[in-house]
């Protein structure tokens, strides 16, 4: 069995009745979503705090902060993981191929990294002490973004299950 099918299998496990209020593509959308928050949050928390242990980062022409290389880090991460669950599990029906899935979905993710960097600058000084946290609170503002435009944009067309 492919492990999209067990994924798949798992996460119908847990619509149970106070969730079949939501229909199971957005359920499905979320569960996986959880999954990659966890994988990016924690992805983000071992680069900043271990690989580049809170400093900034000199590369040969500029310099990162800690914050914009941890995400430099995480974000390729969350790209594949992120397109990987969402166009076996959530989205699996989309009648669209896979490139232009995949082309979109790349779309989407330049949009939403832009969205991520312009929060992380803000929220670094907002929250200077509480990276992860303000990592975390930015993936949810990103999620919902994403949501939509995966839904009506790069998987449109996707039949409900």
């Amino acid at each position: 069995m492919p492990l999209s099918n067990s994924i798949t299998k798992l996460v119908d496990f847990f619509y149970l009745k106070p969730f079949r209020r939501i229909p199971k593509q957005t359920f499905r959308y979320i569960a996986c979503g959880g999954m990659n928050f966890a994988i990016t949050t924690l992805c983000y928390h071992v680069s900043f705090y271990y690989i580049f242990a809170e400093a900034n980062v000199d590369i040969w022409f500029m310099v990162l902060s800690p914050y914009i290389a941890s995400l430099g880090i995480s974000m390729p991460v969350n790209f594949l993981t992120g397109f990987w669950l969402q166009s076996r599990v959530s989205f699996k029906r989309s009648p669209l191929k896979r490139r232009v899935q995949l082309f979109r979905y790349f779309a989407t993710a330049v949009v939403a990294l832009l969205i991520t960097t312009l929060l992380t600058k803000v929220f670094s000084h907002i929250m200077p002490s509480f990276p992860t946290l303000a990592s975390a609170i930015i993936y949810c503002i990103t999620a919902i973004f994403s949501f939509v435009s995966q839904k009506y944009f790069t998987f449109r067309g996707a039949e409900k299950e």
